[in-house]
């Protein structure tokens, strides 16, 4: 029909496209305008207004976001640099963006009336394979997240899920049980990096990538400190299919179904099935004479698995599938920490002076234990103002992650922002960090928000030079106190990430170990490394580089 109206004449054509880019013209114009008197009207308090667009239907759909995340989400135009919370509008989901300092402190103040029961059971069924019967638990538990349940809840205490799992994890990293974990982490990791520089000689040797030297030795040690020996032993490819997993994890949590992409759902059930055949093993052979002193035993190795196991066996709907795939991610919640690890060694040998400041601060407080090796402190370590720059930086510079919210059964507010319940809050810390007007960098300019400087988070003597981290020796001091609310690779509020004690001190001694046992160079090819940021890699957490690293290495006189 209207081909029959307007025939495909040379002039019909020309008139046809001159009425789109007119009708496109005025569309952009409309924008244009609508973004101009959005940015400058008055700070009205209240609910929101929505961001402006131009296509009912499409709404603010980035189709941008597709080609290059960062990029989309570092826009000026973007609704992600709005400087007050504002409500998104795309397709038929809506959803309220909060970024800036000041409004990021309040969001975080705030949250305590949020839920993330939704969040945490998609994540659980798209990314962790949760069974169907398992995860409808989430659905029912209306009992909140405190320890006294909400009085209109019907959910038996047994059943209250979002509540106990959480409550496990806090119990274990934030409680007395972090302790053992933290030294069975720090023997696995001593003995683990000896057993490198053992094997690499007082020559130089190739290595295709330093990276994966690095991620390897301090995934093993991560896991047999969770999880005792047996993972890795019953499973000897479980290393490789982790981190195929990890590489995966936007494929499953954009649904993509398994026909399309068959090599991410094998990985998927090709760990999930190794964590059955460790916890399997674990129940057969386990008993009460294996326990130690601190509670753990070899088979289940902490024994936050073994009390887990016990408490998701009580709530219905949970059979052993289910338990694997709820601790499988509470394994896989650990590659943050070992990809910054990589990462951080990586920053510190490809710079000579960095490297000299940091060796400097460790080697004052290395000792040597009876057996010869190297020993750190690390409460000295925690004190060591560049070391810990250097992990800061790492986290802020690296870490690619949406922060989701959603106030429960009362509407939040933020600083007299409204935001009602039940509606999706987010934060994005690639823009909090990568705001140029929040951070320092430097005199002029000379150190902006895309590269690594450790010196924003050290604060100098008045009048010197902080380009030269290693003149200042112990002058310097190290704070995160004036980046509040821009510094936020952890979040914030209640659900603050329970495992950034661990992951700090992790980081840090892992760091401290390399440094003092290994020489390391960086090849030129590999002192310039891309990050995977498009649909793929962007905003699970820590990058990964899309690379190798080639170096060379040998062991530390």
């Amino acid at each position: 029909m209207l081909f029959n109206l307007f025939p495909l004449s040379p002039a019909n054509m020309l008139a046809f496209c001159l009425l789109l880019i007119t009708v496109l013209w005025r569309r952009y114009a409309t924008k244009h305008a609508c973004l101009v008197a959005y940015e400058k009207h008055d700070d009205v308090k209240g609910i929101p207004s929505t961001f402006p667009y131009v296509f009912p239907f499409l709404r603010s759909l980035p189709i941008m976001y597709l080609w290059s995340p960062k990029d989309f989400v570092l826009n000026p135009k973007n609704f992600f640099q709005s400087a007050q919370p504002v409500l998104v509008k795309i397709l038929t989901q809506e959803f309220y963006v909060v970024q800036g300092p000041e409004n990021v402190k309040a969001l975080f103040k705030s949250s305590s009336v949020c839920t993330l029961i939704p969040f945490v059971e998609f994540a659980l069924g798209y990314a962790f394979g949760l069974p169907a019967k398992a995860l409808s638990l989430y659905d029912k538990d209306d009992s909140g997240s405190s320890h006294v349940p909400h009085p209109d809840s019907t959910v038996e205490a047994r059943n209250r899920i979002d509540y106990r799992g959480h409550q496990s994890i806090v119990q274990f990293l934030e409680g007395k049980k972090l302790l053992p974990f933290w030294n069975r982490f720090a023997d696995d990791i001593t003995q683990q990096l000896y057993g490198l520089h053992d094997r690499v000689g007082s020559e130089w040797e190739y290595r295709a990538d330093l990276m994966k030297v690095i991620g390897d030795e301090v995934t093993i040690s991560t896991i047999n400190a969770l999880c005792g020996p047996y993972l890795l032993k019953l499973n000897p490819n479980f290393l490789q299919d982790f981190w195929d997993f990890d590489r995966n994890l936007q494929t499953y949590l954009q649904g993509i179904p398994w026909f399309l992409a068959p090599r991410a759902y094998a990985a998927r059930k090709r760990v999930l099935d190794a964590v059955k055949i460790w916890q399997q093993h674990a129940r057969d052979h386990y008993d009460d004479s294996a326990m130690g002193a601190d509670g753990d035993d070899p088979f289940w190795g902490s024994s936050f698995f073994r009390e887990r196991h016990e408490m998701f066996l009580e709530i219905d709907g949970f059979d052993h599938a289910a338990i694997a795939s709820q601790d499988f991610g509470a394994i896989w919640a650990v590659r943050n920490s070992i990809a910054t690890v990589s990462w951080a060694i990586f920053e510190i040998y490809r710079d000579p002076e960095l490297l000299a400041s940091v060796r400097a601060e460790v080697d004052s407080c290395a000792t040597r234990s009876a057996d010869g090796r190297i020993r750190f402190d690390i409460d000295q370590l925690l004190r060591l103002p560049v070391l810990r720059a250097v992990y800061a930086e790492t986290l802020r510079l690296r870490m690619y992650f949406y922060i989701i919210k959603m106030p429960d059964r009362v509407d939040m507010n933020i600083r007299d922002w409204v935001i009602p319940r039940r509606k999706v809050i987010v934060t994005l810390t690639t823009v909090a960090h990568m705001d140029s007007k929040a951070w320092n960098t430097g005199f002029d300019n000379e150190h902006p928000v895309n590269k690594f400087w450790a010196g924003r988070f050290l604060n100098y003597p008045s009048g010197s030079d902080p380009c030269n981290v290693q003149a200042h020796g112990s002058t310097l001091a190290f704070s995160t106190k004036e980046y509040e609310g821009s510094w936020i690779p952890y979040g914030g509020g209640p659900r603050q990430c329970p495992g950034r004690h661990f992951a700090k001190r992790q980081i840090l001694l892992t760091t401290a170990l390399i440094i003092s046992l290994f020489d390391c160079e960086v090849l030129e090819e590999g002192k310039t490394v891309q990050e995977d940021l498009t649909l793929k890699g962007f905003g699970g957490g820590i990058s990964h580089p899309t690379n190798l690293v080639p170096i060379y290495i040998k062991q530390k006189k």
